[in-house]
């Protein structure tokens, strides 16, 4: 039997009840909207002319996904902080967000205290911890993440409860326009396509599953454009962590002016290479064209390509569906390297080291 069809092989990899955060991610991405919409934000917060969010990890996936999809309406400079410091430009019309799954995180907590030294407007957002410890102390509005539908206690599964929080705090701060109506309709299409990845779904029927089978043994290149450029990033970093595979994002058009020339060598690595490619009737015309052309030279190189295509009507529809399909197709190809998702040995052996 296939592995990913016998029951009691995905139970092996699911001791901690990750496919449980995975079909949670409408539940996620509801509870963290409606409850971070009643965050009272002081009114100098509607006032602002950057948006700096600082997190590391899985801490900053939601952040980097709003962006892509919301960028082209926000009217204000959008950058994300994976690092201990903030940008000399920050000032007192910047809004900091400080954004942290665990809220103890190093490198997110020196960039609150600066905030706070300089007198920032600050934002905060996570699990509790310093963070959160903090934003009370200072009295600086915040929201706790509720980790009620990511059981497994990863944050790289729990991205919707901050995804959704983010999203309404961004609405209340008056830098996004994304209504009651608009987001439910996202989350219920999000629950009508829970289904079709599922495990009980077989692989001949389920595109997850089917993906995560030709990507075994390969070294998979995750290609998206536009308002899907974050998600690459995100299956990245949950098949790293999770199956321990090697995985890597590109975005179109910027590959194209690269990447087709470095398919060559080494052959032993490019042989190996698999491009999954995340495609959309929303796309630019341009991009549209670009996303063949390339499929085009890949065949002319005998680098082998699949390609997901999204149903999503709207460009949050899109994004959402290709975060349920990746963090399903990221569990399945930890199945299929049978190993754990939840030992994180390394990342765990590094911070350890770090505090020595």
């Amino acid at each position: 039997m296939n592995k990913l069809d016998d029951a009691q092989n995905l139970a092996k990899c699911d001791q901690h009840q990750m496919t449980q955060s995975i079909a949670d991610l409408p539940f996620q991405i509801e509870q963290g909207w409606q409850e971070a919409l009643s965050v009272k934000l002081p009114k100098n917060h509607s006032h602002i002319s950057s948006i700096i969010v600082c997190g590391m990890g899985g801490s900053n996936l939601a952040s980097e996904l709003a962006r892509a999809v919301f960028g082209r309406e926000i009217k204000v400079p959008f950058v994300l902080v994976r690092g201990y410091d903030l940008p000399v430009f920050a000032d007192k019309n910047s809004l900091i967000i400080i954004s942290s799954y665990s809220g103890g995180t190093d490198e997110p907590v020196s960039c609150l205290k600066q905030a706070t030294l300089r007198k920032l407007k600050v934002l905060c957002l996570a699990g509790g911890g310093k963070v959160i410890a903090m934003a009370k102390a200072n009295k600086l509005p915040y929201y706790q993440i509720n980790k009620k539908y990511n059981l497994s206690g990863q944050p790289r599964y729990g991205v919707g409860s901050q995804l959704g929080a983010l999203l309404a705090l961004l609405k209340s701060a008056g830098v996004i326009k994304l209504s009651a109506g608009e987001m439910t309709r996202a989350v219920e299409s999000l629950e009508v396509l829970g289904g079709l990845f599922d495990t009980d779904r077989a692989t001949t029927q389920n595109p997850a599953k089917c993906h995560a089978s030709w990507l075994s043994g390969g070294l998979p290149i995750l290609v998206g454009a536009e308002f899907l450029s974050a998600n690459g990033h995100i299956i990245a970093n949950q098949i790293n962590e999770s199956a321990k595979n090697f995985a890597v994002p590109f975005v179109i058009p910027e590959l194209n002016h690269h990447l087709m020339e470095g398919l060559l060598l080494p052959s032993a690595v490019t042989s190996r290479i698999r491009f999954v490619f995340f495609n959309s009737s929303l796309y630019h015309s341009e991009n549209k064209k670009r996303f063949a052309i390339t499929q085009q030279v890949l065949r002319r190189q005998q680098i082998k390509y699949m390609e997901y295509t999204i149903n999503g009507s709207s460009r949050l529809e899109a994004a959402l569906e290709i975060l349920l399909f990746g963090s399903w197709l990221s569990f399945y190809l930890t199945v299929i390297n049978e190993q754990n998702p939840t030992d994180i040995k390394w990342v765990d052996y590094f911070k350890a080291e770090l505090k020595k």
